[in-house]
């Protein structure tokens, strides 16, 4: 009880000060025990899916969000109990505490003993970035870029176009985790990212590394706004001698892929891209040709049943699909099985000889599968959009883990009922 009431008084210390304005202090609490150190299980020589690699990067991924971190340092705080007080998920997003000043910060704090000798500094001296010992730490660095303009539909309807690309760089001795955050609000305006970066589906020539590719035009100048600084940091943080790992959700996944090839193409080693709820119109033939050159089976998507960005696709648009596809069923029926290596999304999914990893004993449930598994559109219902929550990508990831695997892993800290947007039981 005593402990409880410590770690929540510790957790207000933090927030009060950022909620009257004065900024956010540092602060402690007790991690969980299995979570220390637990990047000592993570596979940086891998290729393919790693189901351990896996697990790690979405949970990493998904608190690259700001309310989805607030919620968990609030559970942290609450001695990894559920928090059942919270008025609603629209209340809990305009009281986040987690802002992207204090971003770096806090999503340092919460993932800090993950690693060995932490050292969470932004920018250090030039003396200090040539000496050696600096790279025995695990440094994070938070890069954000917001880009904004006014603009009309079809020249009558005023609206606000953004960019607005966020990514932590975590460089440890060996490794460097680049992770991206997906669609979020750009200050105030909840639509300016959509429509500056997700809806320009139209094409546009690449540069640098990618020239002679063309890439979804919001995507490219996304990661173009970002890709000076990135460089950047990669050199301060000598990654040409490390192993890097990129991985994202939703807008995220597809920067990452796009962030992997790049990288691979400048000539860095990037070990692995893990792209989950990835849309599928990244880029051209081209732009493809070169993904899975450059990154042969090292560009691992990941899908959850029917998340409507996965179904999405772009009629009249010459889009291709990059690396891998991997499928989670559904939790009720499905239990998170995986599929690797599923066949891309189709209008018409055709017999079951196309796709002998389908078992055909139960034929109910094999039809269920094909339908949902293979089945894209151009349309989507409301109903499915909690189907995009990054939380079922860390609770379906954990699924494929073994007992023995799961007893020295972080475990789910999940925040249903809130944050699960569309979902009629949602609060």
């Amino acid at each position: 009880m005593f402990k409880k009431l410590y770690l929540l008084l510790g957790y207000l210390c933090v927030l009060m000060p950022t909620i009257w304005g004065q900024g956010l202090q540092s602060y402690t609490f007790d991690p969980p025990t299995y979570e220390q150190k637990c990047i000592q299980y993570f596979n940086d020589t891998a290729s393919g899916v790693n189901n351990v690699n896996a697990f790690i990067l979405a949970k990493m991924t998904e608190l690259m969000y700001l309310e989805r971190l607030d919620y968990q340092m609030r559970y942290l705080a609450n001695g990894c109990e559920p928090i059942d007080t919270l008025q609603s998920t629209d209340w809990f997003r305009s009281h986040c505490a987690v802002k992207d000043t204090n971003f770096q910060e806090v999503y340092a704090e919460r993932f800090k003993h993950y690693f060995n000798n932490p050292l969470e500094i932004e920018a250090l001296e030039e003396s200090q970035r040539l000496d050696k010992r600096y790279d025995r730490h695990t440094r994070f660095k938070f890069i954000h870029k917001i880009h904004t303009q006014s603009a009309r539909f079809m020249g009558i309807f005023k609206y606000k176009s953004g960019l607005d690309p966020e990514l932590m760089v975590i460089s440890t001795p060996e490794t460097i985790f680049i992770l991206f955050r997906g669609t979020d609000d750009v200050g105030k305006n909840k639509w300016a990212e959509w429509f500056g970066t997700d809806l320009r589906i139209n094409q546009t020539p690449a540069g640098g590394a990618l020239a002679g590719t063309r890439i979804h035009t919001g995507f490219w100048l996304s990661f173009d706004l970002i890709r000076d600084e990135l460089i950047a940091t990669l050199a301060q943080f000598n990654a040409k001698d490390k192993k890097i790992w990129v991985a994202g959700h939703s807008l995220g996944g597809a920067l990452s892929v796009i962030t992997g090839t790049y990288l691979k193409s400048y000539g860095l080693n990037v070990q692995n891209v893990y792209a989950y709820a990835c849309p599928r119109t990244i880029g051209n033939k081209a732009f493809i040709k070169k993904a899975n050159e450059l990154l042969p089976n090292r560009i691992q998507r990941f899908e959850y049943f029917k998340d409507p960005i996965t179904l999405l696709w772009a009629p009249g648009y010459k889009y291709h699909y990059v690396g891998q596809r991997n499928w989670y069923d559904e939790e009720k029926l499905g239990k998170f099985k995986l599929y690797k290596k599923a066949k891309e999304r189709v209008v018409v999914t055709g017999g079951f000889k196309r796709y002998p990893y389908i078992d055909t004993k139960d034929r109910k449930n094999a039809r269920r599968i094909r339908r949902n598994q293979l089945s894209g559109t151009i349309c989507i219902g409301m109903g499915i959009l909690h189907y995009h929550n990054p939380q079922w990508y860390v609770k379906a990831a954990y699924e494929q883990l073994t007992e023995e695997e799961k007893a020295h892993l972080p475990q789910i800290d999940d925040s249903y009922p809130y944050l699960y947007y569309g979902r009629k039981d949602c609060k």
